[in-house]
């Protein structure tokens, strides 16, 4: 009886690996990065601005982002973001306040930059903070 037990969670065991290992999505890791596509949810677009938003040294205008490339998140005491996007500059001075909404481009058309941004959030106590800020390109700087 035991061994017919012992073979029964065996044979269940194998049952879920290979169904584990042929599932086409991803089996998330507890607290491990989780990709996500860049347009399955608005706080992504949201995280870097405010990323964006705190950019000001050696500027005469604020960065403004123009397209997310890529977006992982981890959970955690809330949740670390890092996300990789495109900038160019804004139509708006700095010093003054950033806006998403009137900080638009200057042209579409010339990327400055790729930076990724490391951001954590924790909605509940209202904290969100910048915490790594890198542009692949000479022009970037935390």
């Amino acid at each position: 009886m035991a061994s017919s037990t012992l073979t029964l969670y065996g044979l269940g065991m194998v049952a879920f690996v290979v169904i584990a290992c042929s599932a086409e999505e991803q089996i998330p890791v507890l607290g491990g990065w989780q990709k996500h596509n860049a347009e399955d949810n608005a706080i992504y677009d949201e995280l870097a601005h405010f990323a964006v938003s705190k950019q000001v040294a050696n500027r005469q205008f604020f960065d403004t982002v123009l397209e997310i490339v890529d977006v992982e998140s981890q959970t955690v005491a809330g949740t670390n973001y890092r996300i990789k996007f495109k900038i160019t500059e804004s139509t708006c001075p700095v010093p003054g306040v950033y806006s998403k909404a009137t900080c638009v481009p200057k042209s579409r058309e010339i990327i400055k930059d790729v930076c990724t941004a490391a951001i954590t959030d924790v909605p509940w106590t209202k904290v969100r903070e910048l915490t790594s800020f890198t542009c692949e390109g000479s022009t970037g700087s935390p």
